[in-house]
């Protein structure tokens, strides 16, 4: 597929928005939702992945698409919650998305947490927008939450780390303890250093109820995963 009719695909798909429920670990309260993306495409020809993956080539394309998006994730949202929306740094370029942006997320400074997502981290040039990013999020006092820690293939950084509120644990963690409970007191570990550094632990990829049970067995804060799938809705 070429980049012409890429672009007609993308402008002509359906979007919609499902909203994930992140819950407290302690009470089983919902704390917030976040935003995912889902686009109906004629005959199912790409994936979400596959889409986000090929708007790496094209940033121009990618900006106006996530403009819409992110207008209609928040628009859409009237929960009294937080929402957590999924922020790829490679949207954060030119000057004239950093303006967009900066004036966009200031307006719902107090209810949106951004996720800071690693899509297109394959290289030097991506790692040092994401740093970049992190800390100008840091500098306009936005919340944010790094995604998917210890996904395979994932950049591990202590400068991003520190900058935000939030620690997404990837479902891997879930899926090698299955197989591995030697994982166990690392993954301890590693809850008690969020919890000593004033921030706050997600852990994702809870699809069953012996997921869910063994998270509430954790000193977690939140949790997030198919097994609230009910809690979840569609706009």
């Amino acid at each position: 597929m070429n980049n012409i009719e890429f672009k007609h695909l993308i402008s002509n798909a359906t979007y919609c928005t499902k909203y994930e429920p992140i819950v407290n670990v302690k009470t089983d309260e919902v704390y917030a939702y976040e935003a995912l993306s889902k686009f109906n495409l004629d005959n199912r020809i790409m994936s979400t992945e596959d889409i986000f993956r090929k708007l790496h080539h094209n940033n121009e394309l990618f900006f106006t698409l996530e403009k819409r998006n992110k207008e209609l994730q928040v628009r859409h949202f009237d929960m009294d919650k937080k929402l957590f929306v999924n922020f790829d740094a490679d949207i954060f370029v030119s000057s004239e998305q950093k303006e967009y942006w900066e004036k966009f997320l200031l307006k719902h400074q107090e209810k949106v947490v951004v996720e800071i997502t690693e899509n297109g981290s394959d290289d030097e040039a991506s790692a040092k927008i994401i740093r970049e990013f992190s800390s100008w999020l840091n500098k306009k006092d936005i919340m944010c939450a790094l995604d998917d820690f210890a996904q395979d293939g994932s950049m591990f950084s202590f400068f991003i780390m520190n900058r935000c509120q939030y620690i997404k644990l990837d479902k891997s963690f879930i899926k090698q303890i299955k197989y591995n409970m030697n994982y166990i007191p690392f993954l301890k570990g590693l809850l008690q250093t969020i919890k000593m550094n004033n921030q706050k632990s997600i852990i994702e990829g809870v699809e069953t109820y012996a997921d869910y049970d063994f998270v509430k067995t954790l000193d977690c804060d939140y949790m997030q995963g198919f097994y609230f799938n009910d809690l979840s809705f569609e706009r």
